[in-house]
């Protein structure tokens, strides 16, 4: 299809991004408008062979904690309306220039072509399947660029020479297993996850959900097929799947933005079930890329629902599993993320949506065993409990889970469902679901070390996640009695000894379960944390984490 065949306008960012306010990170706002003869001039020209030049002018701005960033791209969309259904895209790019180029494109929210290279002189034929979240796919092409600052930004211009776009089949007729069986996906945070052994005994309810699920039947678990990432695990029963692509530190944003939700519906077919629970990141405004305001929510969860249905893939919500965020004192237990819950429950009530209160049934059970017994369903675990484990040297986590945990809420989810009335789509599915299994708590043999209690213990590494060069990672540790800070460093491949990342004061760590860092990828780290007392003097490190990045 000839380019000039599109709707074409134009998208920048004029305006400055408003930057943090009331604890909240406002980045650049897109402005598009139609093309009028200035800016057609501008951004766009006819060259010979039915050829489009297309300008652009691209950067990247890293807000000052270094967690938000954004790439900005000013240049013409093309969009096309496809309605909300699966096409194949199929680019041809040319370089008319003298030196090589990087193309790229966004096709809506995602970044489907990254840093293609078209030599001067030539030309390249890229495609990919886009399942459209928007009955409008827009298409933006641009040029790679490293400013970091609109100023700093060149105007730099590619070529395209066509542009076609087909519908695709959902699932292939040689998969005829895929077409009988039902799969049951999950998409979700690090509460719903699956994990390596090594950080047993850290489970996601998704992981173990599928002990809810035909379990008489044999079962086999392997990876994904599209090996989106190694946190995609299938397991496989005689009568139906369940995928979980759950992934942690994403939001309902983010696992958009990031192409995880593209990948799902490119995997599922109609009849098959998608269990949706956000709220965790998405409250977290402190990590600007994947924070969503409760006013935003309502929005995010349309774009899956909508996309669900428009395949005929059935949606369930959950609302977020609850954290152990209990009054020591009282016992008392707060329900996490209310705002985002009744957003959930709103939504679901509205479009007719089946939703498992997760939230209300974790919190309601979470104050019946009382804050200690609660120890048991999360990330609590003393040193020497798991010796070979990420938390070897123990770990208190209150909202992740452990396999007791997990298991627990799994059964919840599944109990919920089987008690649900009303929707014909969870009738079909009761039929898998069986609850007969019951969680019991393990019983760990301790491994006695002599303990320093002025070292940091619980010493974790969480959510890596590598973006655009960067290694963003959380790391976790136990309270150190008496220490005003404490100080995290880092040592490289070609380094001879640590030097210091970041200090951490007292008061921060006490308000975050979590701590986020960032480094630059394509190295091997080694991490530690020592605590700093009133005195000046500083503990021994930690154990010290090694991780590539």
């Amino acid at each position: 299809m000839n380019p000039f065949s599109y709707n074409i306008r134009l998208k920048t960012y004029p305006d400055k991004a408003k930057e943090w306010a009331g604890g909240v990170y406002y980045p650049r706002i897109a402005h598009v408008e139609d093309l009028d003869a200035t800016t057609k001039a501008n951004y766009l020209k006819a060259l010979d062979g039915d050829v489009l030049q297309i300008s652009s002018k691209t950067w990247t701005e890293t807000e000052v904690t270094g967690f938000g960033i954004y790439q900005y791209v000013n240049s013409p969309i093309f969009t096309y309306n496809t309605g909300l259904k699966d096409g194949k895209w199929t680019v041809t790019f040319v370089n008319k220039g003298s030196e090589s180029i990087m193309a790229n494109c966004y096709a809506d929210e995602v970044l489907m072509i990254k840093d293609l290279e078209i030599p001067a002189g030539e030309a390249r034929t890229e495609s990919f399947i886009n399942c459209s979240i928007h009955e409008e796919t827009s298409l933006q092409f641009f040029v790679s660029d490293s400013a970091v600052t609109e100023e700093d930004a060149c105007e730099k211009s590619l070529c395209i020479s066509d542009i076609s776009y087909s519908e695709v089949k959902r699932i292939s007729d040689e998969n005829k297993d895929k077409l009988r069986k039902s799969t049951i996906f999950l998409a979700s945070d690090s509460t719903v996850q699956s994990y390596e052994e090594f950080y047993y005994p850290q489970t996601g309810w998704g992981q173990v959900f599928v002990k809810y699920v035909c379990p008489k039947e044999d079962l086999i678990d392997y990876q994904a097929e599209d090996h989106c990432y190694p946190q995609c695990h299938v397991y496989e029963r005689r009568s139906v799947y369940v995928e979980n692509r759950s992934i942690g530190a994403r939001s309902a944003r983010s696992f958009i933005d990031e192409g995880k939700w593209n990948s799902l519906l490119l995997r599922a077919k109609a009849g098959d079930y998608v269990l949706l629970q956000w709220a965790h990141n998405d409250a977290t405004a402190v990590r600007p890329n994947r924070y969503v305001c409760p006013e935003e929510f309502d929005g995010f969860l349309m774009k899956y629902i909508n996309s669900c249905r428009a395949r005929g893939i059935y949606p369930i919500l959950v609302t977020p599993v609850s954290r152990r965020n209990c009054d020591e004192h009282d016992g008392n237990f707060m329900l996490s993320f209310g705002k985002y819950r009744d957003v959930m429950l709103e939504v679901a009530r509205r479009e007719n949506v089946p939703c498992v209160d997760l939230c209300t049934l974790s919190n309601n059970y979470l104050k019946e065993i009382g804050g200690e017994e609660a120890k048991s369903l999360y990330l609590w675990c003393p040193a020497g409990a798991y010796p070979e484990s990420a938390y070897a040297d123990g770990v208190s986590d209150n909202t992740h889970l452990q396999e007791y945990g997990a298991e627990v809420y799994a059964r919840m989810v599944a109990q919920a469902l089987i008690s649900m009335k009303g929707f014909p789509e969870i009738e079909a599915l009761k039929p898998y679901l069986d609850i007969t299994y019951v969680p019991e708590k393990r019983t760990v043999s301790m491994v006695e070390k002599p303990v320093d209690l002025k070292v940091p213990s619980g010493f974790a590494l969480q959510e890596l996640n590598i973006n655009d060069k960067k290694a963003n990672f959380l790391l976790i540790w136990n309270d150190v009695e008496g220490a005003v800070s404490y100080n995290v460093y880092r040592k490289g491949s070609v380094d001879f000894q640590f030097f210091p990342l970041r200090s951490v004061s007292a008061e921060e760590k006490k308000t975050s379960a979590v701590l986020p860092f960032i480094l630059p990828a394509a190295d091997v780290y080694q991490v530690k944390v020592t605590a700093v007392f009133a005195d000046g003097k500083e503990s021994n490190p930690s154990r010290i984490i090694e991780f590539r990045a």
